[in-house]
């Protein structure tokens, strides 16, 4: 398997029809960059930004159910002591 030396190692394929091909290279040309920058960047601000806030919307509705699995406090600090003294300092 190659590996990739550089920050990006994973290669997308899609296919665009003519129309489309063509609006986002005269785009890319506009804003003086390249196709593919243009396209990865645009996955980033809109996809992946989106994901992660709804993920986080999920995750903070959960804790605000007040369904959250929590104990008597003494048997929450023995747990959370417990994962500390798993943790190393390597």
């Amino acid at each position: 398997m190659q590996r990739s030396s550089g920050k990006y190692a994973r290669r997308v394929q899609t296919m665009l029809t003519d129309r489309q091909y063509e609006l986002l290279q005269e785009y890319a040309r506009e804003i003086k960059r390249p196709l593919g920058v243009l396209l990865r960047e645009m996955v980033e601000k809109t996809l992946i930004k989106d994901l992660e806030w709804r993920r986080k919307e999920m995750a903070l509705g959960r804790l605000l159910s007040g369904n959250t699995p929590v104990t008597d406090w003494p048997e929450m600090e023995r747990q959370i002591e417990q994962r500390w003294e798993g943790c190393t300092d390597d």
